[in-house]
């Protein structure tokens, strides 16, 4: 009778509980807290192992689409707090206005799409052009401003893109306002909304993406076999590059090309893969620029780009390597082509992991990367 009465599953219950109750709540107190400490112990190495990323074997070869559902963060509950930006080599705020958050503007009277700023205490033209995301020249050529400085209250004209605002006239056309600009017909065909067979009206304002304003500068006279005379040589030019400078830096599919859409221009291409994809430099060169400290969900981190870093080049080109959830490089280090510089990531203004890629011209202007 006794072994059965102990086989009655309530009996089982209340016998362990009897046993288990003075055990536990007997002991001292910093004891049953080890106990829950090594219980919590357990299961938080568990979940932590649940969370470790498998190596990615993948390449430029056998990579598929991202799917941006299993790579994005989680925006809603990013921290509200600002980040810490650690830059080197240049200057950023927290509230970047690339994003043109907490900045007053006037209207344009010639187009909405330009923007007039008035000039701070404080501002300078190469923190301009960081704000703004445009070169340097863009504010120059668009300002009549031919050295460093801006006076402050003064007006400056602020165009959407890197480039030049072109003002039609009589005879124009697109190939010839491509070529008088050293641009690329096709951007601004579809940075302006104009389709082929449109006629330009005389008097239109066009933007030119990544458009030049050609100086020309005299030289030393060198004879010519029949007049004497010389020839002028233009000095500023888009950069060509020769076939093989630079590498892929980074595998995974193209997920936004270079190049223009109706009012914007993308001037890199955007890359997509998982986070943790190593960053390669695409050619030898110095590092110039590094930003760090950016969390995901802080979109104006950055001026954008989020943790980025920019490598000058012996040619005259700077690359940019855009939303890094690592960087491995300092400031004014040595790189070679193909060096490990960073990981992919998602922060500044990224809906998903990506490495945002741009070649920039000496004269500020971006250059297509041969990325396919």
């Amino acid at each position: 009778m006794k072994i059965a009465l102990f086989n009655k599953p309530y009996i089982v219950k209340v016998s362990s509980f009897l046993i288990v109750f003075p055990l536990t709540f007997g002991t001292p107190l910093i004891a049953s807290a080890n106990v829950f400490d090594d219980i919590r112990a357990v299961f938080s190495s568990q979940a932590q192992a649940e969370e470790i990323i498998p190596a990615n074997n993948n390449n430029s070869q056998n990579v598929g689409i991202i799917s941006t559902e299993s790579v994005n963060p989680d925006i809603k509950n990013a921290p509200k707090s600002a980040d810490p930006i650690i830059g080197q080599g240049g200057s950023y705020l927290e509230n970047n206005v690339a994003l043109l958050k907490d900045v007053t503007f006037e209207k344009s009277s010639i187009s909405n799409q330009i923007k007039v700023y008035t000039v701070k205490q404080g501002d300078t033209l190469s923190e301009l052009a960081e704000t703004f995301d445009v070169s340097m020249n863009t504010i120059r050529w668009e300002n009549n401003i031919s050295g460093q400085n801006v006076a402050i209250g003064q007006k400056l004209n602020i165009l959407p893109m890197t480039g030049v605002k072109h003002i039609v006239k009589s005879g124009d056309t697109i190939s010839k306002i491509a070529d008088k600009y050293d641009a690329d017909a096709e951007d601004i065909s579809v940075f302006n909304d104009i389709s082929k067979g449109d006629t330009l009206k005389q008097g239109d304002i066009i933007f030119v993406p990544n458009g030049i304003i050609k100086t020309v500068t005299p030289t030393k006279p060198t004879p010519s076999t029949s007049t004497g005379s010389t020839k002028p040589t233009t000095g500023s030019s888009n950069t060509k590059v020769q076939s093989g400078y630079y590498i892929r830096p980074a595998s995974g599919p193209v997920t936004s090309p270079y190049g223009s859409r109706k009012g914007s221009f993308h001037p890199g291409v955007d890359i997509g893969n998982v986070r943790g994809t190593p960053i390669f430099a695409a050619a030898d060169g110095v590092v110039t620029e590094v930003v760090t400290g950016c969390v995901e969900g802080r979109a104006s981190c950055g001026g954008g780009y989020g943790n980025h870093i920019e490598i000058q080049h012996a040619n005259g080109t700077l690359t940019r390597y855009g939303h890094l959830s690592k960087t491995n490089v300092k400031l004014g280090q040595d790189v070679s082509q193909g060096q490990n510089i960073g990981a992919m990531g998602s922060t500044g203004n990224s809906t998903g992991s990506h490495l945002h890629f741009e070649i920039q011209n000496a004269n500020g202007s971006k250059m297509k990367p041969p990325v396919s």
